[in-house]
């Protein structure tokens, strides 16, 4: 997928989409696949808020039944099987023990029922249903769990993703389709015609170049800026979401040896907290923290009572470790686009359903959600969409959506096949995980650059020349965070790739040796802000 200029726009387009998260990604591969003519542009890069910065999991929401939201139970673990179907490279079915201790406001038996409602809102196989343990069946597979009141846990599955590549596959899903796409490309104005919203004044943060994209409907998937966009129309008198902040840690699986997911309750306020270990098994990330937000949306990090708490829950789960500040190789943090609750509401109770609206002039907004129904979330947007194209401009005939129908990018079986079988001659652990985050891709990822390791870091100058040249990297974050998610696992952002990246921004881009310095100072600096509670900043 290429970044789109002023010459490749249409006069008009059908839709324009601003936001490059999940829920925009999804809206432009729906559109795109159902013939519209579709733009879709985003202030900074794609997944780079909150989708990028999740719990990293395809899930039902097991912990939802508690507050009887079983719509949108149902709906998330049967779109889970979806995405299960067209992602199998993004969707990786792990086991997950949802633990029991005394006290506990779930006993056995309700925790039995509760996922007995899950797996049969799946309609998976049998063989995938839960199982109840006992405490010594439930020590034997996590020896180090703390066994002080453990009275046993339920044994289920879940989907963990990497999920920005989730967003990255469905943007080059709709490119395929036949959408333009920009990032780094920023909403300043809404251009009205007649009444009616009918476009975006757009400014390129690269170039600084200005375009005027005129379409017949205006969507607005701007997750937590969707105000910030509401207020390029006219001022925003009630707030449509009250973000709430999610910060997860990241330990060493030599420091923290959990070799399963598990969901347990903090033992400081009860809620919910799920240690998960990654799907190579060197780390284990511990979260979430679910906390008010009222500080700036543009610069979310973890602070030191995030950083506490979560070391809280991770001694909790295993004492034994004795985890500290010392031992943190990272953390994230992002905000939840949570739609404003009515007033009394805990963060926590919060509804995650989302809402689709229509204001003044025809902006279509789009709000709340979560990354395992984006796609659902998506095609109704465009449904959305559809029936303002009919009644405002007589457009008929569009096709129904197709998404839980046509993989994405890298997820068509026989693309996977080929590329395993293209991928041979590469070393095979190396191949393995080009297969595990490319999926039918990574043949065009092995053909990009060499395949050595960059010394001081596990990435390749061929993952690297790929979310350049292919995936429309524009900065070193956009490599390092969104493309390859190093940055994540890396103590110091994985600084020993920082050289190799700015090199190929500049060749590739043509950026001056100027650009390529403040890009290197820029993504240090970010570094630095997200690594605070480590290197004292």
């Amino acid at each position: 997928m290429k970044r789109f200029d002023a010459a490749d726009l249409p006069e008009r387009v059908d839709v324009l989409i601003i936001g490059g998260g999940v829920t925009g990604a999804s809206a432009a591969r729906d559109a795109a696949l159902r013939g519209l003519s579709t733009v879709l542009v985003e202030r900074d890069d794609f997944a780079s808020g909150t989708s990028s910065r999740s719990s990293k999991l395809i899930h039902g929401g097991l912990r939802y039944l508690q507050t009887y939201q079983f719509r949108m139970v149902h709906e998330s673990v049967r779109e889970r099987e979806v995405m299960m179907r067209i992602a199998p490279h993004l969707a990786d079915l792990q086991p997950f023990l949802y633990l029991l201790y005394r006290g506990y406001p779930e006993g056995k038996a309700l925790l039995n029922l509760g996922l007995t409602c899950y797996d049969a809102f799946s309609r998976a196989p049998l063989n995938r249903w839960h199982r109840m343990l006992g405490r010594a069946a439930v020590l034997r597979r996590e020896p180090h769990l703390n066994p002080a009141g453990l009275a046993g846990a339920g044994l289920y599955h879940d989907a963990m993703t990497d999920d920005a590549r989730l967003v990255i596959d469905v943007l080059e899903s709709a490119a395929r389709a036949g959408a333009l796409l920009a990032n780094h490309s920023e909403a300043v104005g809404l251009v009205h015609e007649r009444g009616r919203v009918a476009g975006a004044e757009v400014a390129d943060r690269i170039t600084g170049a200005q375009t005027v994209i005129r379409a017949r409907t205006v969507v607005n998937a701007a997750g937590p800026w969707v105000d910030r966009v509401l207020g390029l129309g006219a001022p925003v008198p009630h707030p449509t979401l009250r973000p709430t902040k999610g910060v997860h840690i990241v330990l060493s699986a030599k420091d923290f040896p959990l070799r399963t997911a598990v969901f347990l309750r903090s033992p400081s306020d009860d809620r919910v907290v799920w240690p998960t270990p990654t799907a190579d098994g060197r780390h284990v990330y511990v979260g979430t923290t679910d906390t008010a937000f009222d500080g700036s949306l543009d610069d979310v990090v973890a602070d030191e009572q995030d950083i506490a708490y979560l070391l809280e829950v991770a001694n909790h789960t295993l004492p034994g470790a004795r985890v500290g500040t010392e031992h943190l190789v990272g953390s994230w943090a992002g905000l939840r686009p949570v739609i404003a609750p009515p007033p009394g509401t805990s963060n926590s109770d919060a509804s995650r359903e989302h809402t689709i609206t229509e204001g003044t002039g025809g902006l279509i907004t789009a709000a709340g959600g979560k990354l395992t129904t984006a796609r659902i979330m998506g095609r109704q947007i465009i449904d959305h969409v559809v029936a303002q194209l009919a009644r405002e401009h007589g457009v008929r005939s569009v096709p129904a959506s197709t998404t839980d129908q046509v993989p994405i990018s890298g997820g068509d079986p026989a693309d996977r096949f080929r590329a395993r079988r293209a991928l041979q001659p590469v070393a095979a652990t190396q191949a393995e995980r080009w297969l595990r985050r490319y999926g039918g891709n990574a043949d065009r990822v092995a053909s990009a650059g060499a395949h050595e390791p960059i010394p001081g870091t596990d990435l390749t100058d061929a993952e690297i020349r790929y979310a350049i040249e292919h995936e429309m990297a524009m900065t070193i974050a956009d490599v390092l965070v969104r493309r390859t998610g190093s940055f994540y696992w890396s103590a110091d952002g994985d600084d020993a790739a920082i050289g190799h990246v700015s090199g190929v921004l500049a060749d590739h881009h043509g950026y001056s040796p100027d650009v390529r310095a403040t890009q290197e100072i820029d993504y240090r600096g970010w570094v630095a802000r997200n690594r605070g509670h480590r290197i004292g900043t």
